[in-house]
């Protein structure tokens, strides 16, 4: 079977990398080229399945590669499928350049934008068609990612059950099997966590992230919430002298956890109060009990795992607290809230606040949550978001 290969040309390398991670699964050979020259020698050395350009390289033009590319024909490219990308991309420039190239990207774009042009790109290619093994579309109609599921129970082969203590009681509860529904694959997590750890400590400009944050309703929930709460775990953080590889690691393995025993329902991890899944009728009474005690079986599921730092464990149990005691499981307050568990809590919540607005302001939020925001380590850590600007 031919590998699948894509080049990527951008001078700056942080994105560089990023767009690596974004597409590491979908292929096995990934040209990374920061300057014209080395994407011209890059495309002179083999034929790619797309090439993704930034239009507005350092000094250059990336219009000149794509003109290269149509003219010269290196290493057979001519018909490779182009997308280019830039921060001076509006709508009326993708109106007047849809048909010109395989996929238009404005900058910042969401890791799921980029993969579904890219996937696109390639899937619907000439090239692609004549040969069965580039093509990375499914066969299978995909459920679109904000379908609901009637029932957002786990069913048959979804279902684990885990026992937690709750109130000084065993309970017994449902969960949704980790090994069957999570939203990314389990045996990766160390990869990527690994490789998320060398992009945060390679740039000391994380407040440069949140600038970027941006997220709409019609998006996946679940990889946009998690990508969200690891910039904003890390970046807070960061700001708040907390930043060592070892602290860094430990939230972004919860970004990934804490909701792990609720797979792919993300119905089920959008109540964000009790009080909102009690009050909805449409869920069921097991439903409302697996919601409420989700971040203890989240626990339950990885505690076992010795490569997953202990410290996890706690934030997990706890992101659904409030420093007021107005929030769930327990309904404990600030003094029992562990510093971590603080931050992760309030960029769990600003995590939720983006992808709920659109538009969404600093002042907004901080307006919001400053009157529940109780305990030096909550307020420290709204005083960070506060400083996004």
């Amino acid at each position: 079977m031919k590998q699948k290969s894509i080049l990527v040309i951008d001078d700056e390398v942080l994105l560089l990398d990023l767009v690596e991670e974004c597409l590491v699964d979908d292929f096995q050979i990934i040209v990374k080229a920061n300057t014209v020259d080395m994407a011209k020698d890059a495309l002179f050395e083999r034929q790619f399945d797309c090439v993704l350009i930034d239009i507005d390289i350092s000094g250059s033009n990336g219009a000149e590669i794509v003109k290269m590319m149509k003219e010269y024909n290196p290493g057979d490219n001519a018909e490779t499928p182009v997308i280019i990308m830039s921060g001076l991309i509006n709508e009326d420039f993708k109106e007047k350049f849809r048909d010109k190239f395989a996929g238009i990207l404005a900058k910042p774009f969401k890791p799921g934008d980029l993969q579904a042009q890219v996937l696109v790109a390639v899937g619907s290619s000439k090239r692609s068609k004549s040969n069965s093994d580039l093509n990375l579309i499914s066969d299978e109609p995909e459920t679109p990612a904000h379908k609901e599921r009637e029932n957002p129970l786990p069913e048959g082969d979804e279902v684990r059950k885990v026992e937690i203590e709750f109130n000084n009681e065993k309970v017994f509860l449902d969960v949704f099997n980790p090994a069957v529904t999570a939203p990314f694959k389990i045996q990766d997590l160390d990869r990527k966590v690994t490789k998320f750890l060398d992009k945060v400590q390679r740039n000391p400009k994380l407040s440069e992230l949140f600038k970027k944050l941006k997220a709409t309703k019609d998006d996946p929930y679940l990889m946009t919430h998690i990508g969200l709460l690891i910039n904003i775990s890390t970046g807070i953080a960061t700001q708040m002298d907390w930043g060592s590889e070892q602290t860094l690691e430990k939230f972004i393995y919860a970004s990934y956890l804490h909701d792990i025993s609720l797979g792919d329902s993300s119905k089920l991890a959008q109540y964000k109060t009790k009080a909102e899944f009690e009050s909805d009728d449409s869920l069921s009474q097991d439903a409302k009990k697996l919601v409420n005690l989700h971040p203890l079986a989240s626990k339950t599921l990885i505690e076992h795992k010795n490569d997953i730092p202990q410290d996890v464990h706690t934030i997990i149990e706890q992101h659904h607290e409030m420093p007021d005691g107005s929030g769930f499981p327990a309904g404990i307050d600030n003094k029992r809230i562990t510093p971590l568990a603080s931050i992760f809590i309030v960029s769990h919540l600003l995590a939720d606040y983006i992808i709920e607005n659109e538009k969404w302001k600093v002042e907004n939020f901080v307006k919001k949550y400053r009157s529940k925001m109780k305990g030096p380590h909550f307020r420290k850590a709204l005083k960070c978001v506060e400083g996004i600007k």
